[in-house]
């Protein structure tokens, strides 16, 4: 976007109000799948990061580690994400897609793949 406001209908938005209809339009699109956007922006990360550590992942996701770790431990429980411990180094915890993950993040991008600014 080249500046912080964008034309919406005779509407001037502000850059934070046009992220807020963006994340309510994705809270729209994500509930049938019963994914809110924060665990959507998970499940779409790891499918291009798969066995990341949860801190790489709260790092490059600007979250902090209570706030992932939480996001993850509710991931494991609905099966899309599964978590194991390195070998090297016990205390570093690695997530990764299940199967039925990866089939979730297809439906993820097939549900928000018109969502326009």
């Amino acid at each position: 976007m080249p500046n912080a406001k964008q034309k919406n209908g005779d509407i001037e938005l502000t850059l934070l109000e046009a992220m807020l209809q963006l994340h309510g339009d994705f809270r729209v699109r994500l509930a049938p799948l019963r994914v809110t956007p924060l665990q959507a922006g998970v499940l779409l990360f790891l499918q291009r990061h798969p066995k990341t550590k949860v801190s790489e992942a709260a790092a490059a996701l600007c979250v902090s580690l209570p706030t992932l770790s939480a996001v993850v431990k509710d991931l494991v429980r609905k099966r899309w994400v599964t978590k194991r411990y390195l070998a090297e180094d016990r205390r570093a915890l690695c997530v990764q897609l299940s199967r039925q993950g990866e089939a979730l993040v297809r439906r993820i991008i097939d549900s928000t793949r018109d969502v326009k600014m």
